[in-house]
């Protein structure tokens, strides 16, 4: 993109409108949606990647009012001091002790509560910029809107509801995976396989015997996602392409405490797809 045009697009957050911006994170769901899917922390390193640095250049330290990030902090590998450096305003929500699309949370609530409480205590909040993975925010945004206030949105196409347009409650949106250049890589789980067999291999040949663990599927997962550095999701993805091809299933696990567990399991199948190689 020519100077001229950046300049060009940057004045568009440098309007009267933008006087007094307030920035509010649904942190909760960017972070594990963008760390499931892309395996991109938003608080990353590279600061033409990072969420809160993007933001803070586009809006200016001059225009924003408030900048509130929302989110169960004791599970989010993000420093607490780092973000507080960044000059975000944290608001711990707990949730239901889950990652992904099985946690549940109060993070949204708070936000919106917190968004129409401003426009009592400060009425001079010209533009309010959200940024979310899904579709929780559209009554705040539609009722900013009819208020007469300026509406910016962040999102993810890629996770967005496919029954309504988020994009319709905004005066402005622009998908993350833009605005944080986020890499779009393809993984070709077929050579995973062998790694992820022995891995499983070796974890049995530890702990197999004993009556107090089990093979969970989201622990599989994360470890899978850290061995191999690929996102959540595409780790799940390896898990259910093992189960098609047999080579891995699901058996229940009597615990020592007399809980029965589902813990995954090499299948016959796969130690037969697997001793030949192992020798090599």
């Amino acid at each position: 993109m020519s100077k001229v045009h950046t300049d060009e697009r940057e004045d568009m957050f440098k309007t009267k409108d933008h006087n007094n911006v307030a920035i509010f994170i649904d942190y909760d769901n960017v972070y594990w949606t963008l760390m499931n899917r892309y395996n991109h922390n938003p608080n990353h390193e590279e600061q033409e990647k990072n969420l809160f640095n993007c933001l803070w250049d586009r809006y200016g330290q001059n225009q924003v009012r408030t900048f509130r990030a929302y989110a169960d902090f004791q599970r989010i590998r993000s420093s607490l001091t780092d973000l507080q450096k960044q000059r975000v305003q944290i608001r711990h929500v707990y949730s239901n002790d889950k990652e992904g699309d099985s946690r549940k949370n109060s993070s949204d609530i708070e936000l919106c509560i917190d968004a129409i409480e401003s426009t009592y205590k400060d009425e001079n909040i010209s533009c309010y910029v959200f940024v979310t993975a899904d579709s929780d925010m559209v009554p705040i945004m539609s009722r900013l809107m009819y208020k007469g206030k300026r509406v910016e949105l962040y999102y993810l196409s890629e996770a967005a509801p496919k029954h309504t347009d988020i994009t319709n409650y905004s005066h402005y949106s622009e998908d993350l995976r833009d605005f944080l250049q986020l890499e779009i890589k393809e993984y070709h789980l077929e050579s995973y396989k062998l790694d992820a067999l022995r891995f499983v291999e070796e974890w049995e040949q530890r702990f197999g015997s004993e009556n107090e663990l089990y093979l969970g599927a989201p622990w599989l997962r994360n470890q899978f996602s850290i061995k191999f550095g690929i996102p959540a999701n595409s780790a799940s993805e390896l898990i259910d392409l093992l189960k098609v091809e047999k080579l891995l299933g699901t058996e229940n696990k009597e615990l020592k405490n007399g809980d029965i567990k589902p813990s995954l399991a090499l299948t016959e199948q796969g130690r037969s797809w697997l001793a030949p190689l192992s020798k090599a």
